[in-house]
Parts: C-alpha cells; structure tokens; sequence
C-alpha cells in the first residue's frame, strides 16, 4: 500500500480543549499539524506544552480567525506556500452564542440538562450572531478556502467538530427541521434563509412564539446547520470523507469543564484506528465497514493478500474505501504478527479497537450431507457432529488458529492499545464456547475457576484436549462432541478473555457470540445476516471509556461464561 510521505492537517481552536488535544493525537501519529488560534500568544503557549512530549516539531503554530476572511486567506496563503496541498481539516473552533451566569455556574455542580443550561445562559443578538458567524459560516469558509488544497491529497479528509444539540430532534420548528431533513433538495441558499429568517425572529424577540429553541438556541442552530453543510459536502465531494461527529460531552471552557468526558477521550472521536482480523468476508467485512461508517481508520486483515484488497475494493462503492487499510495478516505466523504491529506503529503510533474474528471450524462439512438434512432457520437444527468431518490435524490447526492466534496477535498489539485513551478488545467468540456445553470434570472446574485461571492452564487444558483427542477418548473424557476444537478454542478464548480484563483494568475487554450468522465458517446455514452479526460487535467496539470489562455477551444481551 503507498502512503504519502507527509500528511498534513489543520485543526480550528487548537490551543486549548478538545482541539488541542487532536493536535496532540494526530502528532503522535507523524501528521504534521497547523494549530491554530485567534490569540497568538494562546497559540504559541499550546505549542510550547507540546514540547514537553517531544512534539513540537510535527506542530507549526499560525494565527487565525475563522470570522475573518483575510486571515483564513492568509493561512491558505502559508499552507500553499510551505507545503502546496492539505490532507485533514478538522474544524473545531466553537463558541456558545451566550453568556453564562458566573455565579449560577459555580453554584450548579451537577451535569445538567438542557432545561437547566437553559436557566444559566443570557444570549444578546450580538453573541448569537457572533455563535452563528464562528460555528457555521467561519467553518463554511474554511471549507471553501481550503478545499482547493485538500483535492491535492490522495485521501482528502473533513471533520467538522459538531454536537448531539445539532441533532433535528432538538430543533421544535417543523419548517426549520423540514428544510434540515430535506437532503435530496437541501442547498446553501436555504440555510441562508433559515438562519437569517432565526436571527430576525430573535431580533424582534419571537423566538418562542415561532417555536425556536430558547437559551442555547444560537449554538443548537449553528451545529444543525453545521450538520447539513456537511451532508452538502459529502455530496458535492464524492472523492473526499467528509463528516461531522459529536466528541460527547467534555469538560471544556465552552461549558465551563461541567462535562463528563475528558479532552483525550473526546478528542479520540476525531483520531481512532482499529483492527479487524478475517476482514475480507462475513462479519469481519461488516465490522470493518460499520466501524468505518463511524469515522473510524480500520486495518482490514486478511490471509490472503488478493482477497483482502478485492474488499477493500468493494467499500469504495460505499466511499469508505478511504477509510479503510488493507495489510496482510496471518494470526498463526509470528513473523506476520510482527510485520503487522511494526506496520501500525510506524503509520498510526497507538490502535484503539481490537477485534479478533479470524476463526477456522477445525473440521470439513460435507455439504451433501448438510444440504440434504433441510437446515431450519434455528442453530439448535444443527447436528454438527453428524455433518462434520473431523481428525487430529483439523482440531490441532482449529485450536492454533481461534485460540492462540488470537492469543499471540493480542499480546503483540497491546503496547500499542496502551496509547489509547479507550482500548477496546473485542474477541467473536462463540455460544459453544459457554461452560455449560462441557461436562463436570477437571477442565470445567479449571475454567470455572476465574480467581486462580491462568494462561498456562488454558495450555494444559488444550494440550490434554488434543492428547485425548489423538488417542480418540474425547467421549469418555467428557470433551464436547459437536465440532469440537472449534468448541473448545472458543471456551479457551472466552478464558483468556477473563484473564485479560482482570490484568488490564483500563481497556474494556469482552467477548461476544454474534449469533447464528450466515457465513463460511457454517457453510451460510444460519439464520442472521452478516450485518445483523456485525452490529453487537461493533457495539462493544464503540462502549464508552470505563464501560463494564470480562464478560460475555450472546448478540446484544450479557450471559454467564
């Protein structure tokens, strides 16, 4: 894969909050980023913090006012001059379009509604008009000015920096939410006229008697229209990505540091990498594109190079292919492993998301067998066991690839996760790895056992797995009949799964059966789509920081290991 040898961003009120901090990450990442800010002595103080994390280099400081054309004309003017394109605008500069009560503020110590911001805010025509001209027409005019720029980068980035209080369902006006709505006719005139037609009916104190919202009105407006610019982007823009994303509510000036979630952790809604193992097909195909719908960079992997690329290929008819990786990847090959993780160090510096789903049967269906027993839409339908052929190298391979794979790629990424201010594991497990499905004996109370399990009992467990399994006593052994090594590398990765969380508190770690899904693995004999598989996953994957870790999910609901 060719990847330019710089890459270059702007980032809109970088000197402080959520766009100081995605100055910060994109850095950390090898892009060499302009921050920028109204105040020069501001904006040279954040560059001077950056020092101290040996960033400085990758960060050039150059004033800028988003409200003033001459001094976007000056950036883009600097831009042209020292590096002649752009890849990454990222507008994030934003006010609130009101004053707000110092002494109410300070009294009100709780995360409150939106009613309750409400009571604190005094907007004047002067700050909503000011709100208006900073969060949507000084981000406009950014866009327009440097998107001549951004057409010179192989992959043409545009995040525009928005918020939940942007979203249509807030806005009580039905004309104003019809003309939002209204994509296939939606126009720049018409946000125009919306705006204005807001900025009249404040003017003249009508606010309430033509159902605008009140209070944070001027800020709710300037984002929903932000929103619907983008969407007007996106379609004018084809080749670009082009996306606006509420960071969640964090703790920042613009709202006096009364959020929730901390700068690191918002700005990572703007900078997020994942990988997804067995990407190429199934639900690994619809991870890699429901994660990429979120905004995203995905590392689609594969065994096979060709196919790998040829889904790569496919997400360009979706215009995600931008945001999507392909790098080779064989979970059973060490040296693979290595290449891979040195690959995402070198171009990413950090990974947020981890999903393991690369999975083998560790059996052969006969498919004349299957197709004639007249599968039902249910997996209780299944007999495996009479369907599967298995034998001593399938299940040895079976336990190398779901288990150990998973195992030895996992250890050689965490170092990598660690960089994140949200590490996310996901391992696609399976409902026939429950506990459950084994009978009583001593490998069910070793597992059973969360406070003494370790890794090296796992090792034991599988390796006397596979000695039975040679010596043909799985049965009287006790051993799961049904695809067995499939089964038992599953109960070994919902193991390890335990034993992950519990050794690092700060990722979110679970495991997850998607359910009885279409795909290879099952010769399509489920009842699920690839997509409807993919959702559940894709959840755990997008858990806030300091969601619940070690456990287990079948789809959507939380069972017992």
């Amino acid at each position: 894969m060719a990847y330019a040898a710089k890459r270059y961003a702007i980032v809109t009120g970088g000197n402080k909050g959520i766009g100081f901090e995605v100055c910060k990450q994109l850095a950390s990442n090898g892009i060499t980023v302009l921050l920028t800010a109204r105040d020069e002595k501001r904006g040279l103080e954040a560059v001077d913090k950056l020092k101290h994390l040996a960033l400085s280099d990758q960060v050039v400081f150059h004033q800028l006012d988003v409200t003033d054309p001459a001094s976007i004309s000056s950036l883009a003017n600097f831009i042209k001059t020292h590096f002649g394109k752009l890849d990454i605008l990222v507008n994030n500069a934003g006010i609130r379009g009101a004053n707000v009560d110092h002494e109410a503020m300070e009294a009100w110590v709780t995360v409150g509604e939106a009613g309750e911001w409400t009571r604190l805010m005094n907007p004047t025509y002067e700050s909503v008009t000011a709100c208006i001209g900073a969060n949507y027409y000084g981000a406009k005019n950014m866009c327009e000015t440097f998107i001549p720029l951004l057409k010179f980068s192989d992959s043409p980035r545009i995040v525009n920096v928005s918020s939940t209080r942007g979203n249509l369902e807030l806005i009580p006006d039905e004309r104003a939410k019809g003309v939002l709505n209204d994509v296939e006719n939606l126009t720049e005139e018409k946000l125009d006229e919306l705006l204005n037609q807001f900025l009249e009916d404040f003017k003249e104190k009508l606010l309430e008697t033509k159902s605008w919202t009140t209070g944070t009105a001027a800020y709710t407006l300037s984002k929903a229209a932000l929103n619907a610019y983008t969407r007007i982007l996106a379609k004018k823009y084809p080749t670009f990505y082009i996306n606006a994303v509420c960071p969640g509510y964090c703790k920042t000036d613009l709202n006096y540091q009364n959020g929730y979630l901390t700068v690191e952790e918002g700005a990572q809604s703007v900078v997020r990498y994942a990988v997804v193992t067995g990407g190429n097909k199934g639900i690994g195909f619809e991870v890699c594109k429901q994660l990429a719908s979120n905004g995203i960079t995905v590392l689609l992997t594969a065994r096979d190079e060709k196919r790998g690329l040829e889904a790569v290929d496919k997400l360009q008819h979706l215009t995600l292919s931008d945001h999507v990786d392909f790098h080779q990847l064989d979970v059973t090959d060490p040296d693979s492993i290595s290449s891979f993780a040195n690959f995402i160090k070198t171009h990413f510096g950090k990974l947020d998301i981890l999903v393991n789903n690369a999975a083998i049967p560790g059996a052969r269906v006969d498919e004349e067998t299957l197709a004639a027993a007249k599968v039902e839409e249910n997996a209780g339908s299944v007999d495996w066991s009479k369907i599967g052929t298995e034998n001593y190298e399938l299940s040895e391979v079976g336990v190398k690839t779901n288990y150990y794979g998973t195992k030895e790629l996992t250890k050689a990424l965490i170092p990598l996760l660690q960089f994140s201010g949200s590490p996310k594991i996901v391992n696609v497990s399976a409902s026939l790895g429950r506990l459950e499905h084994m009978r009583k004996g001593w490998p069910k109370d070793v597992l059973s056992d969360v406070e003494n399990l370790t890794e090296e009992k796992i090792d034991e467990i599988l390796s006397e797995f596979l000695k039975d399994y040679k010596e043909g006593s799985l049965e009287t052994k006790g051993w799961p009949l049904a695809v067995p090594a499939y089964s038992i590398s599953k109960v070994a990765l919902n193991a390890y799964t335990r034993i992950l969380a519990k050794k690092y508190p700060s990722f979110c770690i679970n495991a997850i059966c998607p359910g009885y899904v279409k795909t290879d693995l099952n010769y399509n004999s489920g009842f699920l789509t690839p997509h409807e598989g993919a959702e559940p996953v894709v959840r755990l994957s997008l858990l806030p920081h300091g969601s619940p870790s070690g456990l287990f999910f079948c789809r959507n609901e939380e069972k017992p290991f």
